[in-house]
């Protein structure tokens, strides 16, 4: 499995391209898709939305066209077509896009393109905020950043629930790397020392 992260979008986004047996599963489409540099060879098998803010579901609509699956937990599901939810107007714009083939509804294990994810739902970014860890690589969207974690104070965000999902995490096993919605990457153990914030 191989891992690549590509920053960019308005908001300098992390969007996270996982390839395995020439097949890919994207995290959170804020990148234009041309910088993402995909072989012809690779197939999209799916995208997965960690929440539905305008940065990470920027691109949404490309991939959509070309029929890829996409995944987002449902109580996220409405951020996709709601321009007050995915707060568009952080960018300057009022972004609606198609809605989600596949709504997660409970904590499951999905088998996309020979790759096994466990969702993890760690709400207080947002209501449906999810992480997808596979072997040792958690997606964290924007709930875990390096040295600290993402707003609350947008629509449907809860301070509360922010530090049980952190909680949550922190008592994952320290070697996991942690691939976050902004800025560099981390680890659980790297976190933990800051868990006195969480």
């Amino acid at each position: 499995m191989d891992i690549e992260t590509f920053t960019g979008g308005p908001l300098d986004v992390n969007t996270y391209v996982i390839t395995h047996a020439g097949q890919a599963v994207i995290v959170d489409p804020g990148v234009p898709p041309e910088k993402l540099h995909l072989p012809e060879s690779v197939k999209v098998a799916a995208i997965l939305l960690t929440h539905g803010h305008v940065d990470h579901i920027l691109y949404l609509p490309y991939w959509q066209k070309r029929k890829v699956p996409v995944y987002i937990h449902e109580k996220d599901a409405a951020y996709l077509i709601q321009p007050e939810l995915n707060v568009s107007w952080m960018v300057g714009g009022n972004l609606q896009v198609g809605e989600a083939d596949i709504l997660i509804t409970e904590e499951r294990e999905l088998e996309i393109g020979g790759m096994q994810f466990t969702v993890l739902h760690t709400p207080g970014h947002t209501p449906g905020s999810v992480c997808y860890l596979t072997q040792d690589s958690l997606f964290s969207g924007d709930t875990l950043f390096s040295c600290g974690y993402g707003r609350t104070d947008l629509p449907g965000g809860n301070e509360r629930e922010m530090h049980a999902s952190l909680k949550r995490l922190m008592a994952l096993d320290p070697a996991i790397r942690v691939y976050p919605g902004h800025g560099r990457g981390t680890t659980i153990s790297a976190e933990r020392k800051y868990a006195i914030f969480y």
